[in-house]
């Protein structure tokens, strides 16, 4: 076990006795793994959800309800990994952006199939120009209640 400064030591004591894993209190202080395993047993502490008699993981959900295994043998909470699966997804989503080529061949009158972001901006372009709903409709090859509630969803949206 490597000796750690003893401001870096304190701070990786207080996260093991809070309940932080391993892997987490290795990302906050950057001390290596293997040493926080060795003060994790020095302190006395349980290894992170290292029993599935044990009642509940970190963050309260109830074993063994949430308990799966990994295909190496090692225990994880579902109710855990579906929160963390929602936020990664939260934080890594982009909006597709529309196709302005697609767009365009539908304000002329020759669209292909559109999704609706791109028939929604197709109708603004022609309803910019005071087309009736049936002429938009015709060009864009949607219904007079499409362009109707497209129009809608625009007024509100300003």
């Amino acid at each position: 076990m490597s000796r750690l400064p003893d401001g870096v030591r304190r701070e990786v004591e207080a996260l093991l006795c809070a309940g932080h894993s391993d892997w987490e209190v290795h990302r906050r202080t950057g001390a290596a793994r293997r040493t926080i395993r060795c003060y994790r047993m020095r302190l006395g502490l349980p290894v992170y959800m290292a029993a599935e008699d044990s009642p509940a993981c970190r963050h309260g959900h109830p074993f063994p309800e949430n308990v799966a295994r990994y295909p190496s043998g090692g225990l994880y909470c579902l109710a855990c990994a579906e929160i963390r699966k929602r936020e990664y997804h939260a934080s890594n989503y982009e909006p597709v952006q529309p196709d302005e080529v697609a767009i365009e061949r539908a304000v002329a009158g020759d669209p292909a199939r559109l999704t609706p972001r791109e028939r929604s901006a197709a109708i603004a372009q022609l309803d910019a120009w005071q087309l009736p709903a049936s002429v938009i409709a015709e060009r864009v090859r949607c219904s007079p209640r499409t362009v109707h509630r497209a129009r809608s969803r625009q007024r509100a949206a300003v």
